[in-house]
C-alpha cells in the first residue's frame, strides 16, 4: 500500500533526499504537508508539543517515507534552538522549513480580551515564526526554502467575534515574511508565506460541529468547488480541503 501511494503521487525530483522540517506536523495542515513531502522521498522531521499525537503521526507517516517526530514548543526560543540543533545532528542539513505550528490564548472580543490572552496569541502565532526563522536561517544560508503559514485572515478582519488577536498575528506573519525575504534575497534561503482559507483541521471541524451558525457561515465563505461533505451525523456541512 505504501508503494502504491508514493507511486501515485506527483514526482518532484528536487525534493528527493532533501531534509524538511514541519512544525505543527502532528495534525491538520502540517500532517498533510509532511505526508506529501515524505512521498517525494524527502527526509521529514515533524515537531509538536504533545508526545502522544506526535508519535501517532510518526507511526502513521512511516508508510509514506522517512519521518521522525521531535518535541518542540515553537513559542519558546530555547526549545526551538534545541529542535534545529537536533535536526542538524540527525541529518547534517536543513533544506526546507514549513513554520506551521502555533497556538493562542482564549479568544474574546477586543474589549473583553485579557492582556495575557493577547500576548499568548502573539507568542503562539507570530513570535513563534520569528523564533523558528531566526534559528533556521543560519543553517540554511547556502539555499533552501522557508514557508511560513499565515492565513486568509491576514487578508481581512477575522469574520467572527473574538478573532482579532489571531488575525493581527497573521498580519504580522506576512510582514515578517516580506521583511525576511528582502533581507535574504541575495544569499538565501528563499522565504515566502501561504494564506490558506478554511481547512478541514480538527479545531475547525470541532468548532463547526459545536455551532451550526458558524458552520453555515464557514460554508458561505468557502468557494463551492472546494466543498466536501463531512461525516454523516456531523453538524458541519462542508469544509475547504
Amino acid at each position: 500500500m505504501a508503494t502504491k501511494s508514493r507511486a501515485a503521487a506527483p514526482v518532484y525530483p528536487d525534493l528527493h533526499g532533501k531534509v524538511a522540517l514541519v512544525t505543527g506536523g502532528s495534525s491538520g495542515i502540517g500532517l498533510a504537508t509532511a505526508r506529501a513531502l515524505a512521498r517525494q522521498g524527502t527526509r521529514v522531521v515533524i515537531a509538536s508539543r504533545e508526545a502522544g499525537a506526535g508519535k501517532r503521526a510518526q507511526e502513521t507517516l512511516a508508510r509514506d517515507g522517512e519521518v521522525r517526530w521531535l518535541a518542540a514548543d515553537v513559542a519558546d526560543g530555547k526549545s526551538v534552538t534545541r529542535l534545529i540543533e537536533a535536526v542538524i545532528a540527525a541529518h547534517g542539513r536543513l533544506d526546507y522549513a514549513f513554520n506551521n505550528g502555533g497556538s493562542g490564548g482564549r479568544s474574546a472580543p477586543i474589549g473583553a480580551m485579557t492582556e495575557a490572552a493577547w500576548r499568548k496569541t502573539m507568542d503562539g502565532f507570530l513570535t513563534s515564526v520569528f523564533l523558528c526563522m531566526s534559528a533556521e536561517i543560519p543553517v540554511m544560508q547556502k539555499g533552501g526554502v522557508i514557508v511560513n503559514n499565515a492565513s486568509v485572515d491576514r487578508l481581512r478582519g477575522y469574520p467572527f467575534p473574538g478573532g482579532a488577536a489571531y488575525s493581527a498575528a497573521k498580519h504580522g506573519v506576512v510582514g515578517l515574511t516580506r521583511s525576511a525575504a528582502l533581507e535574504r534575497a541575495v544569499e538565501g534561503p528563499r522565504i515566502c508565506a501561504v494564506c490558506p482559507g478554511w481547512i478541514d483541521t480538527p479545531p475547525v471541524a470541532n468548532w463547526m460541529r459545536r455551532d451550526e451558525d458558524v458552520a453555515k457561515a464557514i460554508v458561505r465563505q468557502t468557494p463551492a468547488r472546494s466543498h466536501r461533505r463531512c461525516r454523516r451525523g456531523s453538524r458541519c456541512r462542508a469544509l475547504a480541503v
